[in-house]
């Protein structure tokens, strides 16, 4: 079973359920008592190898300028 973020959008209180797919519960919102809208949740993105940190980009761009100043 899957578990959906639900925000109100009242007061903003969150909340966390786990239902089916099918399901279309009515969730109300602890704090307030108005019914809870289900959002997208976050999502964590890792990227991974080089290029990706402006680090990288400066390390290859400052080593092939070098290479230019030193072929003329």
């Amino acid at each position: 079973m899957p578990m959906y973020r639900y925000i109100c959008k009242n007061c903003g209180t969150e909340k966390v359920e786990l239902h089916g797919i099918n399901d279309t519960p009515e969730i109300i919102c602890d704090v307030c008592g108005n019914e809870m809208e289900r959002t997208i949740g976050r999502v964590g993105i890792v990227f991974k190898g080089s290029g990706f940190y402006i680090t990288d980009s400066k390390n290859s761009n400052s080593s092939k300028q070098e290479n230019k100043s030193s072929n003329k």
